[in-house]
Parts: structure tokens; C-alpha cells; sequence
């Protein structure tokens, strides 16, 4: 009978509570493919499980093993790792029950009395809640999945910091080009210079050609200082990067490399497993989720069960000797009727994290796919601009070199010449800094697309540590 009684009673006191469905569901409106692309045609990257490799750059890979060793950023992400799991941990203590003990001892004397009294007491307290509506199973579950959301956004972490570290890189280099191009020009306006200083002495050219080649050697010279000093702002960005003081030497570079060839590699449907950062938005959102059910299950009576074992008496040695001996026993129940609306507030409170959290996780999705195609778009204009701009600096240095031979022959004056240079110049500037678009595209397609090399790269940390 009153069995039937606590039966009856728990399910009034749990009348309009309703235990939490699942709401998280991934996306599903993926196309067939990108946009970009037109049917049959291959995507331009190496399907390389490590793309850098594909640049055929071994001081590229020693950039990357290296920052992938010594980088700050890398070594922060891998202490929220850890925070993540042992707040898991921590969490999955609820598994257990707890134990403690307790002791006290002390001397009184009462009224009257001449000598002190002694007494003493020594227990062990247990205690444990059953998890009847999966309130502690959801909690540990959504810890669970925290965990696993931190370990995405470290694989994501190493995708961009491969990409930062190889754009990093490739600024370097073609900075070094530009230098070794400004000296070029800078020598090749000094034997302008003096051709033209030859002809001045010989009255055959008027002074006005002599200072206007004399200036554009000056505007050449000009710009070097200002070069240098982005050269080295970038070599401190690339030590930044690699956790060594600015200033450090970081070594030959090589040249930009010429990026032809392509090579299959993703549909549209791939990209969901190969960007941890989707797969750790929708582990929040499952997370958000599981917080949802914990709450839900917070208005849920609760059951607890103590028990108590120890002692008391005059003497230490006799705490756990009849007649001192004391224990019990409990089962508790508890169930919340009046608290302000405080856990009906936090179930709409953490629903309403749940939205947040699912809007967020369909923009990873979208944003996702947005870098692909912008990756793509760029790729082909940077491919047409490529041919265009070759085409260019193959007419300007042909003009250069006619404009030169007729100055020289005295069919010209010199402003054919002047104009010719500074075309050819600008035209070769533009070509490398072309060339260097071309290999960031070809960086931003790689870390847009994802992969799944970086769990080698964890795993070579891990094992690491455990030795």
C-alpha cells in the first residue's frame, strides 16, 4: 500500500513535466556540386592527404613541420583541449557515488562535575542520486560532446594554421622577388643612365633626357627602403607564427612556384566530413541539445540514497566496538513546486542556446561552402589574368628593347624609352603579384575543402607525450 502511495505521488508531483526529444539534426541541403564548377570539370587541388606537398616546396614543408611543432596558437588550442576533457571527466565523477569521512573529538566538563569528560566520533558518509530521468546522463553527455567539439576545432585549428603559415611563407618569398626585381630594374635604369649621360657628353642628347633618366633611377632607388622594411615585417610575422622572436633568421626561401596542373578531388556532399569546424558546430548543437534534456529533467523529483557508518565514545580504541557503533540507511525524494519559475526559466533559457546554437552550426554549413565557391571564382580569374599579364610583360619588354635600339640608333628621343620602362617594370610587379594570388587562392581552396590529415598530425603529438 504504500508502494502504491509513493508511486501515486511521484506522478503527481511529476504532472506536466514531459522528458526532452532530440532536436539536432544535421543539413541536408547539400547540391551536387559546386557551383563553380561545370559539369565533369576537376577540382585544382593535389588530392594530397597533406596538400602543401603538391608545391613540391621542401622549405615549405619544414615551415609548416615546424610551425605545426613550435606554434603559440597551437599550443593554447591544445590547453582548451584538455580543459575540455577534464571538465568531461569531472563530469562523469556523477557515475560514482561519494564517500567521505568524518572525525571529531573533545574534552568537556559540566556543572559540578570534577573531572573532563572525553568523546569521540568517527564516521563514513555515503551517498548517491539515482538518475531516473537521465538528468546526469544528459549533463555527461553534453560534456561528452563538448569534448569531441573542442578536438574539431583543434583539427580545424591545424587547417588554418597550415594555411596561415604557407600564405605567411609565399608573402616572404614573393617580397624577395620583388627585391631581387627592384634591384634588377634599379641596375637596368643605371645603364640607362649612363648610355644617356655618353650621348649628353657627345651633344647628341639634350640635358631634359639626362634628368628625366636620372629620375627614374631615383624613383627605382626610392622604393627599396620602403621594400626592405615589409620584407622584414613579413619575416617577423612568418617567426611569430613559427614561435621565434622577430628578427630570427628563417633561412633561403624559394622562388613562387608555377601552380599548372589539377588534379579531382570532393563533391559538395564530402565537404561535411572534412571541415571539423562543421562537425564541431553540430557536436555544440547536439551539446546545446543534451542541456536542453538536463533541464527539462531537472523538474523531475529527485532520489537520493545516504547511508552512514561509524562510531562514538569515550575511548579511540573503542569507536567501532558494541554498543558504539551507529548506522542508517535513507532514500530521499525531492521534488521542486516552488522556486520563482527559476528551472522552468532555464529550460527556455538553454532552448534558447539550442537555436543560437543550430543557427550558427547551418552557417558553418553555408559559410563553408561560400569559401569553396569564392575559392573557385577566384582560381579561374586569377588563371585568365595570369595569360593576359604574361601576354603584357612579353610586349612591354619587347617594346622596351625596340625603343632602346632606336634611342640608341638617334631615330627616337628618349620619352619612347621612359615610357617602355616604366610599363615593363610595372608589367613584371604585376605578374608576380599575380603568381602570388594564384598560390593564396590555391591556399584558401586547400583549407576551405578540409581533409582529414590532421589527425596523423594529433596523433604524432599524442604519441609524443605518452612517451
Amino acid at each position: 500500500m504504500r508502494a502504491n502511495l509513493l508511486v501515486i505521488l511521484i506522478v503527481l508531483l511529476g504532472a506536466g513535466c514531459t522528458l526532452h526529444d532530440p532536436q539536432a539534426t544535421p543539413f541536408a541541403a547539400l547540391p551536387e556540386q559546386y557551383s563553380s564548377l561545370v559539369p565533369g570539370q576537376k577540382m585544382p587541388l593535389a588530392d594530397h592527404e597533406r596538400w602543401w606537398l603538391s608545391f613540391n616546396d621542401p622549405r615549405l614543408n619544414a615551415i609548416i613541420a615546424r610551425g605545426f611543432a613550435e606554434n603559440l596558437d597551437l599550443e593554447m588550442a591544445w590547453a582548451r583541449l584538455r580543459q575540455a576533457e577534464a571538465l568531461e571527466r569531472k563530469e562523469y565523477s556523477s557515475l560514482w557515488p561519494s564517500l567521505d569521512v568524518t572525525g571529531g573529538g573533545g574534552r568537556s566538563r559540566f556543572v559540578g562535575a570534577t573531572t573532563d569528560v572525553a568523546s569521540y566520533q568517527g564516521s563514513l558518509a555515503a551517498g548517491y542520486e539515482l538518475d531516473l530521468w537521465h538528468k546526469l546522463a544528459q549533463g555527461r553527455r553534453s560534456f561528452t560532446l563538448q569534448r569531441g567539439a573542442a578536438a574539431h576545432e583543434l583539427k580545424s585549428f591545424y587547417i588554418s594554421l597550415a594555411a596561415q603559415l604557407a600564405e605567411a611563407y609565399y608573402q616572404v618569398v614573393e617580397l624577395r622577388d620583388r627585391l631581387a626585381l627592384n634591384q634588377e630594374i634599379i641596375a637596368s635604369h643605371a645603364r640607362t643612365v649612363e648610355l644617356v649621360e655618353w650621348r649628353y657628353q657627345r651633344g647628341v642628347a639634350p640635358s631634359l633626357d639626362l634628368y628625366q633618366a636620372r629620375q627614374t633611377l631615383l624613383s627605382s632607388q626610392a622604393g627599396l627602403p620602403l621594400l626592405e622594411a615589409e620584407q622584414q615585417a613579413a619575416e617577423n610575422r612568418l617567426a611569430i607564427l613559427l614561435g621565434a622572436l622577430p628578427g630570427t633568421d628563417i633561412g633561403g626561401l624559394a622562388v613562387l612556384p608555377d601552380l599548372q596542373l589539377s588534379f579531382a578531388r570532393g563533391l559538395p556532399a564530402s565537404l561535411i566530413t572534412n571541415r571539423p569546424d562543421i562537425e564541431a558546430a553540430f557536436l555544440a548543437l547536439q551539446a546545446a541539445d543534451a542541456q536542453v534534456a538536463a533541464a527539462v529533467a531537472d523538474r523531475f523529483p529527485s532520489f537520493k540514497l545516504t547511508a552512514n557508518y561509524g562510531g562514538q565514545g569515550n575511548e579511540l580504541n573503542s569507536l567501532l566496538q558494541s554498543p558504539n557503533v551507529f548506522w542508517n540507511l535513507l532514500a530521499n525524494m525531492a521534488q521542486p513546486l516552488v522556486d520563482g519559475g527559476r528551472r522552468r526559466q532555464e529550460v527556455e533559457r538553454k532552448r534558447a542556446l539550442f537555436d543560437e546554437r543550430a543557427a550558427a552550426y547551418r552557417l558553418t554549413v553555408l559559410t563553408a561552402f561560400q569559401e569553396v565557391e569564392d575559392a573557385l571564382v577566384q582560381e579561374r580569374g586569377i588563371d585568365a589574368n595570369m595569360k593576359l599579364l604574361v601576354e603584357r610583360q612579353d610586349v612591354t619588354a619587347a617594346t622596351l628593347r625596340l625603343a632602346l635600339e632606336r634611342y640608341q640608333q638617334g631615330l627616337d628621343d628618349f620619352l619612347p624609352v621612359l615610357n617602355a620602362q616604366v610599363s615593363d617594370a610595372s608589367a613584371r610587379i604585376a605578374l608576380i603579384a599575380a603568381q602570388r594570388q594564384r598560390i593564396s587562392s590555391r591556399i584558401q581552396l586547400a583549407r576551405a575543402l578540409g581533409g582529414s590529415w590532421m589527425d596523423s598530425e594529433m596523433g604524432k603529438r599524442t604519441s609524443s607525450v605518452l612517451r
